[in-house]
């Protein structure tokens, strides 16, 4: 077992001795002193770390508090303070962390966005919950709840906006950002984009990066190798935008997330599952991971691509020896009023029209303000009445929640597995019972059931969300099936590879023809009666 999960037990079975309140340090900002706080088991000396920035003071990144007060902190190629990072950002740590995996020291950050241009279309899904986006041709996947969103918001973000997006690949040629900020509005020629691709089409003067045509004539090429570029090469471009057409100012040839590794040292790394073979063979962000040996948790999480996770453990030079593989996202939601605040448990106790939920923070724990009343926000500027927006991950009997959103009041939901039914009647979910006389059902691809439909196919352990409109009364108003194989937006936008086509049925073979009746033998004529003879 490791360091990691054995706090983790012990930190539950502390918080349960705690009035049942939950433990762990809060993300977005808990007190360095704490020894609370799941995940970040990388103990030892030196160490990497790639995950998203979930709070401050100074850096919290794959459960580890950093201290950044000596560190070089670098946003793309350029020298920068702590206060221009960001929640949500994927950074690259290298420094030191402390026995026990809570604390470390950063000797170095760099933050390099995927894709920064302008909004070209955007998608929305039909609950509101997600959307699609493209930037440069890229594909963006991103969330209400799970996305951090900086100067725009979920719903204000429109087409001309320049955005830098921060995420993970879903191994099908899209992000699903962990944070998207608009640094201004687009002007043609003039804006400042940047984007990552695999050089195509090579000419004397011009290359393609995906559907993004790339002017290079007089751009400095001094970080790629000899100043040549190559096709097939992974570079990122920086230029400027105008009729489909970058004018480069700057090409450089990038890498993998490991080439910052070094051999036998300890690394976290955080991101989606993608080329999964078995899970002694997968990749995260791009690191290939065997996670034999490993750890999981939750205990019950079952490893495929697309889910997002944190893995630990030794780089042997080629392979990340996975001692821990922990969730990042959960599937449980829940959107409701705090009434109460433990903050020296780290819990909050939510309150809904038929009973409360109870949810733990852990060091990991992302918290974002969308009121604009704290910033960084932290588990202590969470006051009684506040409305939050919860995703969180079941461990045994308790919630741990992955974010916590404030926002301004709306309806109550609660997404989460089903623990019994009255068919036609009620649904029970995290201990809170709904009448449902009245309404409306819906399939996981949004499509309308009826309630004898719904109940027909319902079983304990599907999961369901419920919304309970305002002023909420325990009588659910929606009640709709969710895919739990897939984060927000996953079953609307993203690709997922083309399922072989099934054969074609062979024809069925013409009926023979039935064979022609053979003609009946023309009767042989009479013979002539011969003449008679003459007399």
């Amino acid at each position: 077992m490791t360091k990691a999960a054995l706090c983790r037990i012990i930190m539950l079975a502390l918080a349960a001795s705690l009035s049942g309140c939950g433990a762990g340090g809060s993300g977005g900002g808990i007190a360095a002193a704490s020894t609370q706080g799941s995940g970040g088991g990388i103990g030892g000396t030196g160490a990497t770390s790639s995950g998203t920035i979930d709070g401050f003071g100074s850096i919290f990144v794959n459960g580890v508090e950093f201290d950044t007060d000596e560190a070089e902190i670098e946003i793309d190629g350029n020298s920068a303070s702590e206060d221009e990072l960001g929640l949500g950002m994927v950074v690259l740590v290298t420094g030191t962390v402390n026995e026990g995996g809570v604390s470390g020291t950063a000797t170095r950050v760099v933050f390099d966005q995927e894709v920064e241009g302008p909004v070209e279309t955007i998608e929305r899904d039909q609950d509101g919950d997600s959307m699609l986006i493209t930037v440069l041709g890229v594909s963006v996947i991103a969330e209400r709840t799970g996305t951090v969103f900086e100067a725009t918001g979920f719903d204000t973000l429109v087409p001309g906006d320049v955005v830098e997006v921060s995420g993970f690949p879903n191994g099908e040629g899209q992000l699903r950002a962990t944070r998207i900020e608009k640094k201004a509005d687009f002007v043609p020629g003039i804006s400042e984009v940047e984007v990552e691709g695999v050089v195509t089409g090579l000419t004397e003067t011009r290359f393609t990066l995906g559907e993004i045509v790339v002017d290079y004539s007089n751009a400095d090429l001094s970080g790629v190798p000899g100043g040549a570029l190559e096709g097939g090469m992974l570079v990122e471009v920086h230029g400027t935008l105008e009729n489909g057409l970058i004018e480069a100012f700057r090409v450089e040839q990038e890498g993998g997330v490991e080439d910052a590794f070094e051999v036998d040292e300890e690394v976290s790394v955080s991101g989606t599952i993608t080329s999964f073979v078995t899970i002694g063979n997968f990749e995260v962000n791009g690191v290939t991971v065997d996670a034999s040996n490993a750890t999981l948790w939750p205990t019950d999480m079952v490893l495929g691509n697309g889910e997002i996770v944190q893995a630990e453990g030794s780089w042997d030079g080629s392979i990340l020896r996975a001692r821990e593989v922990d969730a990042r996202r959960g599937r449980i939601e829940v959107e409701a009023a705090v009434t109460a605040v433990d903050a020296a448990g780290n819990s909050v106790t939510l309150q809904l029209a038929g009973g409360t939920v109870r949810v733990q923070l852990d060091s990991r724990t992302l918290l974002e303000d969308n009121t604009g009343l704290a910033e960084p926000m932290t588990i202590d500027d969470l006051r009684t009445g506040d409305f939050l927006e919860v995703e969180a991950i079941m461990v045994g009997d308790s919630l741990v929640a992955t974010r916590i959103d404030r926002d301004d009041a709306d309806d109550d939901v609660v997404q989460a597995p089903v623990e019994s039914f009255a068919t036609g009647s009620s649904v029970t979910l995290l201990g809170i019972t709904y009448t449902t006389q009245g309404a409306e059902f819906e399939n996981q691809d949004d499509m309308p059931l009826s309630s004898e439909q719904f109940y027909g196919a319902v079983q304990v352990g599907t999961l369901v969300k419920i919304k309970d409109e305002q002023t909420a009364d325990g009588t659910a108003d929606e009640v709709e099936f969710e895919f739990e194989g897939a984060l927000d937006g996953g079953l609307e936008f993203e690709n997922e590879p083309s399922e072989p086509n099934e054969p074609n049925e062979p024809n069925e073979p013409n009926e023979p023809n039935e064979p022609n009746e053979p003609n009946e033998p023309n009767e042989p004529n009479e013979p002539n009666e011969p003449n008679e003879p003459v007399e």
